[in-house]
């Protein structure tokens, strides 16, 4: 009878490690795809020069064709919401304004650089979530692409329109 005990026992502690390695697989390749899906958007951002209607298309495209559909908020209550743009629909070719509390699929946020050099902050999101329990963590994953010379003084507001 304490072998059984002691074999149960043994089992069961099994199953547990190949729970936890299983999860800290999953965990690792949904995070290195959604890597991959910053670095993708920052190398469309980077090929259109920015932020404009062309570059917003083909981010969202690509957001659509890899299935991406994890929201987040963009501003939090002690960050500053001036120059952050998010995406709430990625049918659409344009972004708003990013507003507190409320969830964007992907945020970009425009920082100006030395003399007339423009660089933009890419922020997309992670979600951790297990089959049984649910939603576990959420994460933010940040990228900045390179500088750009820019031509005018225009800001993103002034190209779209908002």
């Amino acid at each position: 009878m304490r072998q059984t005990i002691g074999g149960t026992w043994l089992l069961q502690l099994m199953i547990l490690f190949i729970l936890l390695f299983v999860g800290f697989i999953v965990l690792t390749l949904n995070y290195s795809r959604t890597v991959r899906i910053k670095n993708e958007m920052i190398d469309m951002f980077e090929k259109y020069e920015g932020l404009n209607e062309s570059s917003i298309e083909l981010v969202n495209n690509y957001l659509v064709y890899t299935g991406y559909d994890v929201e987040g908020v963009c501003v939090s209550d002690e960050d500053d919401e001036t120059g952050v743009y998010g995406a709430r629909d990625l049918s659409s070719t344009s972004l708003e304004p990013a507003r507190r509390g409320v969830d964007y699929y992907y945020c970009v946020k425009k920082y100006r650089g030395a003399n007339t050099t423009n660089y933009y902050q890419i922020t997309i999101f992670y979600k951790f979530n297990l089959p049984i329990i649910g939603d576990t963590s959420s994460f933010t994953i940040k990228g900045s692409t390179s500088n750009f010379q820019s031509n005018d003084d225009r800001d993103y507001e002034d190209v779209i329109g908002y």
